[in-house]
Parts: C-alpha cells; structure tokens; sequence
C-alpha cells in the first residue's frame, strides 16, 4: 500500500460512515464503499495493509476500519499464524495502543482493545506470554492518567471476552480457556478495580473531575465484571437482572469478607451520581450474593450480613441517592435480593433487625405511593416481603429479636394497604393525566411480576386483607350499579356531568380488586 492507495481507502471510510464522498473522481455510495473496504477481511494478506493504515493514516474512520479487520482477519484466520506472529501482533497492538490511545476516539480505542483481548483469547495456551495481559496492563496503571483509564478499558474488555464465547469455536474450548483466566487472573483484575477505586476515595491519584468520573466508571465497571462472571459454566441468562449466588472462588474470601470492601462500595454510592453510584450499589448486590460456603463459619457470615444491614439501614434513615431513579432501582434489588441469599433465622439475629424492617416497611410504602416513578420496581420490594413471610413458619418465635412475628404482621399490612389504596387511586389519576401517564394494568410485564408475589403477602393476613378488599369492593358495585341505574332510566342530559369518566373510573377500580 502507498500514500495514494492510503487517501482512497481514507475516502471510502469517510464515506462509508458520513456519507460523504471526498474523493474528486467518483462518487460512489455507502453501500458501495462498505463492499470495497470489505475487501480487508477477505485474506489474512491484506494485514500488513490493515498495519500500514494504523501507522500512517490520520483519519480516525480509516483507523477503526483497519481495526475491525484486523479483528475479522485474526478471528477468521487464527489457525494460519504461527505462534510468533500472532505473539508480534498482539504486541503491535498493544504498543499502538500505548502510544497512540490516549490521542485516538473512543470508538477506535475500543475497537484495538477488543482486538488485544481476542488475539489473547484464542492464543491464551500457546505462550505465556498471551497470560501475562494482566501484568502488561499493570504498566498502564501506573502511567499518566489517560493511561490508566486506558487500562481499566482493557482489563473491562478482558473479562467480557473471555467470560462470553466466540462464535466458530466449542463451547469445550471456552470453558477450558475461561477457568484458565478465573484461576490465573480474575482475582487480580478484581483486586487491581478495588484498588483503583480506594486510590479515588483517598485522593492517591491526581486528576481532573471529568477524569476522576471516567476512572470511578471504568473501575466500578470492572468490578461487576468481575463478580458477574461464569465461575462454573452455569451460562446465566443475560437478559433478567435475577442475580443468582455468586459462585466466587475460596481465594476470594479474604476480600469479599473484608468490612474495608462493603465499606468503600456504600462510600463511593453516597458520594457520587450516576452511573458510578447505581454501579456500586450494583456490586453491593453482587457482593451480598455471594455463595455461603464462601465463609468459613456462620460467625463469619453473620458478621458479614450484620454489616450489610447496617449500612442499609443508613441509606433507608437518610434516603442516600434515593432520588436519582437509577439508583433507587438498584436498591429496590438489593432489598429484593437479601432475602433471597439469606434466611429469615439469620436476619431476625442481626442487630437492629425490627429498625431495618420498619425502615424497608416505610420504604415500600413510600414506593408504592410514588407508583408512576416506580413501576418496574415495585416487584422487587413485593419479593422482599413475599420470601420474608413465607418463611415464617420455619423460624422459632423466640428466635433472634422479641416481637419480630408480631412487627412482621403489622408492616405486611400496612405494605398491602398502601398497595390497594394506591392502586386504587392509579385509576383516577391515569385518565386525568389524559395519556401522559402509563396505566398500570396495561403493563402486562409489571402487573404479572406483582400479582405473582401479592397471593403469597397476604395469605399471611389473610382476614384482615380479605376485610380490606371487602370493604373497598362493596362501597364502589354500590355506587356502580347506581351510575348504571341512573343511565338506563334517565335521558342524557340528566346524567351527571363526566359521566363516562366516572364509569372508567369505577370499572378500573373494581378491576384491580378482582385482580
């Protein structure tokens, strides 16, 4: 390739993604310049070319072209490279990248990066010298800062492409190669986000706000990566936020046990925004999820859920980033979740247990009011108290705090109150909005995930609720069959004013007490 051959593939790319054609000869569309340039990925020839666009070409479109083909040519061709090649063109990536990637756009700097994991990823046993990513990244860490976030990028890319298979090879070879990196690696990449992330609450790196944001991000990223990865090749499914148990090794124990991790995540989620706050709350999730063999005793493990209680307490006494939707989100998860990774035996002997089930019962009520911000997470916090009563009747009444049936009985009924009431008062409030609000009995999605858990609650109070819904239901057929009456006997025009409104009104009602 030469500099002219360098300006018209400069041309096509500009093309290809502005649709604007500079070249002065042709012109030519999109469509005919995405064939051409496709043309990179047709022979594992054409690499030195893809090279040559990478070091002289200043067009940024050009570079993620060059990049993308590279990643095509590498995954396609892999077996058509020595070992000592593929070795000399990971390590051409990797210095472009160190030398380059503070100055290049995001998007080509993610598109080199995803071509650094995958040359790693399919030659993870061929030397060692594709193992020691890690190390390498190391070095980025410890240079400028446009270094470093440079480096979480990778070390995020790391995880994903080898906790997610590639296509074209056996699922056998994925796992073989993705335990390798949980035994060899992972830890430490969790450890290096820990560390990046307690640098950032201590002031140990000097930088900018705007930096200091995108290292919180990248790191707090990194972090979830981690504790979400396929320890076991269980292959969760990635399109329900249902967190399972953690799986984490037995050498993770010293950390996740560690009142300095809890500590710094709550930290961090109190004192940023989102996105940073909502992902620490998520790796609290995560971190609460984790398997209970993990610890060595129950001691440990009581110690371990006592300190995660308190600090949700905190966040429930001073409502901490509750006002961002992200983050209450988040947190209606990490309710929802607490339960489901814990015994109710465990939870009545935490300290200040009957606060905590006061504060979370306040919560609900609270949310529940508050419906139209809170729909998709309702359900969650309905979970909560649904696992919480059905446990019931498998914990001793004198076990852990005094009183805690009791107590549990009248926030439950509170909780299902408020719930009738405030779905009640949906209806009027949905067709006044005049459209501008989403009627909750029309998202199918939310309404199942919440009837689904209702029966469970108020079973456990079962003549007081069924009381409750009597005495909403009769007063409202009354006033029904009234309006009906009035309409089948009188003429139009001495129907009361609104009268289609109020039947809506009535009928929405009485639907969602038969639900």
């Amino acid at each position: 390739m030469d500099d002219a051959q360098l300006a018209q593939v400069e041309s096509l790319c500009e093309t290809l993604y502005t649709g604007v054609s500079t070249a002065t000869s042709e012109t030519i569309s999109r469509e005919e310049a995405q064939s051409r340039l496709l043309s990179l990925q047709s022979s594992a020839s054409f690499i030195p070319q893809c090279q040559y666009i990478l070091d002289r070409s200043k067009s940024q479109y050009a570079l993620l072209v060059a990049s993308n083909s590279l990643t095509e040519l590498i995954t396609t061709h892999w077996n058509n490279f020595t070992i000592a090649q593929r070795i000399d063109i990971r390590n051409y990536v990797l210095g472009y990248l160190a030398n380059n990637g503070p100055n290049l756009q995001d998007f080509v700097t993610l598109s080199l990066i995803k071509l650094v994991c995958r040359i790693t990823k399919l030659g993870w046993f061929d030397d060692t010298t594709h193992r020691e990513l890690t190390e390498d990244v190391t070095k980025f860490l410890q240079a400028t800062i446009d270094h470093c976030i440079l480096g979480l990028k990778i070390l995020n890319q790391l995880v994903d492409e080898l906790n997610i298979p590639t296509s074209g090879r056996t699922l056998t070879q994925h796992r073989k190669t993705s335990v390798s990196f949980r035994d060899l690696c992972l830890f430490k990449i969790f450890q290096l986000g820990l560390t990046t992330l307690k640098q950032l609450q201590t002031r140990q790196i000097t930088a900018n706000h705007q930096q200091e944001v995108i290292l919180g991000e990248q790191a707090l990223a990194l972090t979830v990566r981690c504790l979400n990865f396929d320890f076991i090749g269980t292959n969760p499914d990635e399109s329900t936020e249902d967190v399972g148990t953690i799986q984490a090794p037995t050498n993770w124990k010293s950390v996740i046990q560690d009142p300095g991790t809890t500590d710094l995540l709550l930290d961090f989620y109190a004192n940023t925004e989102p996105p940073r706050s909502n992902k620490a709350m998520e790796a609290m999730i995560l971190i609460c999820s984790v398997r209970r063999s993990l610890f060595p005793s129950d001691k440990d493990r009581e110690i371990f859920l006592g300190r995660v209680m308190s600090g949700i307490r905190e966040l429930l006494k001073n409502q901490t980033g509750l006002q961002h939707q992200d983050n209450y989100h988040q947190f209606c998860r990490l309710l929802g979740r607490l339960k489901a990774n814990y015994q109710l035996s465990e939870l009545v002997k935490t300290e200040g247990y009957l606060e905590w089930l006061e504060l979370a019962s306040s919560f609900t009520t609270q949310s529940i009011r508050n419906w139209q911000y809170s729909t998709n997470s309702i359900h969650y916090l309905l979970a909560l108290w649904g696992r919480l009563v059905a446990a019931v009747p498998y914990v001793r009444p004198d076990t852990g705090a005094k009183g805690h049936v009791q107590a549990l009985e009248t926030h439950v009924l509170n909780v299902v109150e408020c719930y009738i009431e405030s779905m009640l008062g949906s209806v009027e409030t949905v067709l006044r909005s005049e459209g501008a609000l989403e009627d909750p009995l029309e998202d199918d999605g939310s309404l199942m995930e919440q009837m689904d858990r209702l029966p469970t609650i108020c079973r456990f109070q079962y003549r007081s609720v069924t009381n409750i819904i009597i005495a909403k239901f009769d007063p409202l057929m009354d006033k029904y069959r009234e309006l009906m009456g009035h309409l089948m006997t009188s003429s139009t025009e001495n129907a009361p004013q609104n009268v289609a409104q109020q039947a809506a009104i009535l009928e929405g009602q009485l639907a969602w007490l038969t639900y």
